[in-house]
């Protein structure tokens, strides 16, 4: 494993606190105020203490690969200029005293080893042209005599890229350049894209309110969700954002991003990276060559074992190890198949209590070898874990005194932003991230899981302060990737490739190891709307192979029932919660999800709901059986989960379709969403044909289906045929 080490010892760069290298000057305020000396030509307009200091010129230095740019305020800015990846531009600030470094350091938790490829750079009549294997860019600087309520010269163009910098970028305030520190709030580099009329914008990670971001205003920082659904936060935010106009943005940071992507200025993006280090990639290309180019940088998602593309089946939870072999027992009587079973209560504690990990497997409920049985009848099992151990527990003592938890200000261990009684580990420590590993592979090991569910990591408090140096805001996002990143070492020392761990939180890279879910959300229509556009905008984020709570994770009755549950553990005394037409149809959408995972607080077994939905549930478990080599193959190329974008870039009736997807590059699937069953989707060129029970359909256009119980809108390419997807048996 490639040590975790800080993101700024990594390619983003860790200046000193001032990052000015010569001139200090700050504006007054108001334009009627007296300007500033003019420090570049073209531009005289003063700078308010809070607004940003604009870039106006920009030069090669003496040096090979580096630009020498100058802002309003005559501070001096020198960024290394890259090609990494052929159609990729990189932009790093260099720190003072640095200028000589052409190499950044190698090593990166969200990036992959890159080749070191300096740009060329050539001086214009007009700035600066900067070029390398599929990229043409130019840097414009200053012109003498320019107007000063024009704002600053500052267009940076690369190819469909192209700086918002017109005269009104003054005023909103939309100016690239960087934003000096103020009493509340940090020093911060801003970007600024312009938006043409009919560009759509997409990434950023999770989304509940949807693919396209334009017209929102997005903070790209993890939180916990705390189970809701539809607002504009998430658990997982990836700091890239791209455009079917052909360009992309991925800020190399494991903190947090600002994004106004024409909420403000309608035709104009802003993105704000707190603190004094940037590193910026600008991408180019159409959607697959986007996403393509930034999994080049940031990792492609590795290989899962066949077996991940059956039937998980969980709830939250099985309460004896004998309670889980009679559940899996009962499903394949009633024959519903079931290749994987997750437990959450599996350690002497209640996780839903505690939300830690500070104690060893319950034997009293789950013996010694517990696991043989299901494995005997095919069947894997999965536990849950969490980065954090609770304090006052002999553990937590244990780690303060080895120095292997998150420390404050104070040098004591500090807790997570939530929830004062949760010490997260330190993985930037070698030694903390070794014992943890070690931890696990024993677990995987003793219970004889094949896979863990990965919780939390969202909630890095302020004042962490991390043992490579970094503190908790630069970490906020990149905890999740550090985390992740042991899980994986962990399970590969105990089974090898034979492992699957899947995610809440996370941020760019973190797609490499292993799957994400899409979180805690109600299990209300609502919330099943929410979980399809949080999987999408995932997807159109890098993120391969996502997931959901089939049935969503709660209702105000289970959840309020979850609790008392926990003081006895009794079996069998979990509750049916969920509306059984919403059952149905979010059991039907999960044998078209990239990994097909009951669970929630309440039953989520077919069996435990009434007919037609129970008959229509296992039909869909089934069907997911004999889609298992399909998948397989399938996820070895491109996203999974393909939202309309991606599956048909440069088709704009597509584009409007944003709440269905192709499944690999053959089975296009439109989920019931509301009560009724009746269904509006864009059907692209060609024959399709149905895979459970509706009519065929023919494209290009816009058709309407009506769906009983036991009938879903998902199709196959008519050529593919059905036994080009169905090949498993039943």
């Amino acid at each position: 494993m490639s040590p975790p080490s800080q993101l700024a010892s990594s390619g983003t760069v860790r200046p000193a606190a001032n990052v000015t290298c010569r001139g200090t000057g700050r504006g007054g305020g108001r334009a009627r105020r007296a300007p500033l000396p003019r420090a570049a030509p073209g531009y005289s307009r003063p700078m308010a203490p809070t607004s940003t200091d604009p870039y106006v010129s920009a030069e090669p230095a003496a040096e090979a690969e580096f630009l020498r740019v100058t802002c309003a305020s005559g501070r001096t800015l020198r960024f290394s200029c890259t090609v990494p990846v052929p159609g990729v531009l990189r932009l790093r600030l260099v720190p003072p005293g640095g200028e000589g470094t052409a190499h950044p350091p190698a090593s990166s938790p969200m990036l992959v080893d890159l080749p070191h490829r300096p740009a060329r750079l050539t001086r214009t009549p007009t700035g600066t042209r900067i070029t390398g294997p599929g990229v043409e860019a130019e840097w414009e600087s200053g012109s003498t005599g320019a107007d000063p309520d024009r704002g600053a010269p500052q267009a940076l163009t690369f190819g469909a890229f192209t700086r918002f910098s017109e005269p009104e970028g003054a005023t909103v305030p939309f100016h690239a350049g960087y934003r000096p520190p103020a009493p509340d709030r940090p020093a911060a580099f801003v970007e600024t894209i312009h938006l043409t009329p009919d560009a759509a914008v997409y990434g950023g990670g999770e989304s509940y309110q949807g693919i396209n971001l334009r017209g929102r205003r997005r903070r790209l920082r993890n939180i916990e969700e705390n189970r809701a659904a539809g607002r504009d936060s998430a658990y997982l935010n990836v700091p890239l954002l791209w455009s079917d106009a052909g360009w992309g943005l991925f800020v190399h940071t494991g903190g947090p991003v600002t994004a106004d992507l024409g909420a403000t200025h309608s035709e104009a993006a802003r993105i704000e990276v707190q603190g004094e280090e940037l590193d910026l990639f600008l991408l180019s290309g159409d959607a697959p060559t986007l996403l393509d180019r930034y999994l080049a940088l940031t990792g492609r998602p590795g290989p899962l074992p066949d077996w991940a593309f059956g039937v998980w089946m969980s709830r939250c939870s099985y309460f004896t190890a004998e309670e889980v072999l009679r559940t899996v027992d009962g499903l394949e009587a009633a024959g519903c198949p079931v290749d994987v079973v997750h437990v959450d209560e599996w350690l002497a504690e209640s996780v839903l209590d505690d939300a830690a990990w500070s104690a060893p497997a319950d034997r009293s409920r789950f013996p010694a070898g517990w696991s043989r049985p299901l494995a005997e009848r095919g069947v894997r099992t999965s536990l849950w874990i969490n980065p954090y151990v609770k304090r006052g527990t002999p553990l937590a003592e244990e780690l303060e005194t080895r120095g292997y938890l998150v420390k404050g200000a104070d040098g004591r261990p500090t807790a997570t932003a939530d929830n004062p009684d949760t010490l997260p580990i330190d993985f930037t420590d070698p030694k903390a991230r070794e014992w943890w590993c070690g931890r696990l592979t024993r677990t995987l090991r003793e219970e004889g899981n094949a896979a863990v569910l990965a919780d939390f990591g969202e909630e890095i408090p302020g004042d962490a302060v991390f043992a490579d140096g970094s503190r908790g805001p630069e970490l906020r996002n990149g905890y999740g990737v550090l985390y992740q990143r042991t899980v994986r070492e962990a399970g590969r020392r105990a089974r090898g490739d034979d492992f699957v761990p899947i995610a809440r939180s996370g941020t760019a890279g973190s797609q490499r190891d292993g799957a994400h879910w899409a979180g805690d959300l109600p299990s209300t229509w609502s919330g099943l709307v929410s979980t399809l556009r949080a999987l999408l905008s995932m997807s159109l984020s890098g993120c391969s192979m996502v997931t959901h709570d089939a049935g969503g994770y709660w209702t105000p009755e289970s959840y309020r029932r979850a609790g008392p549950l926990r003081r006895h553990m009794t079996p069998d005394a979990v509750i049916t919660d969920v509306e059984p037409e919403l059952y149905g149809r979010w059991a039907q959408w999960a044998a078209f999800s990239p990994i097909m995972r009951f669970h929630g607080v309440g039953r989520r077994e077919p069996t435990a709901y009434p007919e037609p939905v129970r008959s229509a549930a296992i039909a869909a478990c089934r069907l997911r059986r004999r889609m298992r080599g399909y998948l397989a193959e399938a996820a070895r190329g491109a996203a999974l989960m393909r939202p309309m974008p991606l599956a048909c870039p440069g088709d704009r009736a597509a584009r409007d379709a944003e709440l269905q997807y192709l499944f690999g590059p053959d089975v296009l699937v439109a989920p019931i969403l509301e009560r009724g069953g009746r269904r509006r989707l864009y059907v692209p060129e060609g024959e399709w044909l149905p895979l459970l029970g509706c009519p065929p359909q023919s494209g290009p256009g816009w058709r309407e289906v009506v769906c009983g119980p036991d009938q879903f809108p998902a199709f196959v390419r008519a050529e593919r045929g059905l036994g080009g997807v169905l090949t498993d048996p039943a």
